[in-house]
């Protein structure tokens, strides 16, 4: 009777020291194939599309530029961010800061996006930021 209880209490001990660690979040994450840009669209006066001069879209949080700095087909569209930045984003989001120049009178711009990404998140995810800037 004696050595059950001692099997039991051996058991109980072994079993009580036994920790579980929990799996990381981006074990189970499930994602689409898609890839997704966060843009913006530079016009004039008269709601025309502007080619700039000195773009760059620049991550405030680490100083770095971010990678998809580049126009979409001519038409004043300037990626801001895409998921090829994600690694380089925080979840909650960062500050990126988007400057260009007028190639016509060299007056510059400047706005600011938040952004979201992170190492368990699918996509780039735009938390604020304007649609069009006005230059």
């Amino acid at each position: 009777m004696k050595g059950l209880q001692i099997f039991f209490l051996i058991l109980g001990v072994f079993f009580g020291s036994c920790s579980v660690s929990e799996p990381a979040v981006c074990e189970n994450m499930v994602c689409t194939k898609e890839f997704r840009t966060i843009t913006v669209k530079f016009i004039d006066d008269y709601g025309n599309p502007l080619l700039l001069n000195n773009y760059s879209a620049i991550n405030k949080r680490t100083g770095r530029s971010m990678s998809q700095n580049s126009i979409i087909n001519g038409l004043g569209i300037y990626v801001v961010a895409s998921d090829a930045d994600l690694k380089e984003l925080s979840e909650k989001g960062d500050i990126v800061l988007v400057s260009a120049s007028n190639p016509k009178n060299n007056s510059k711009v400047s706005a600011e996006f938040v952004i979201s990404g992170g190492l368990c998140i699918c996509h780039v995810s735009k938390i604020s930021g304007p649609e069009t800037i006005k230059i």
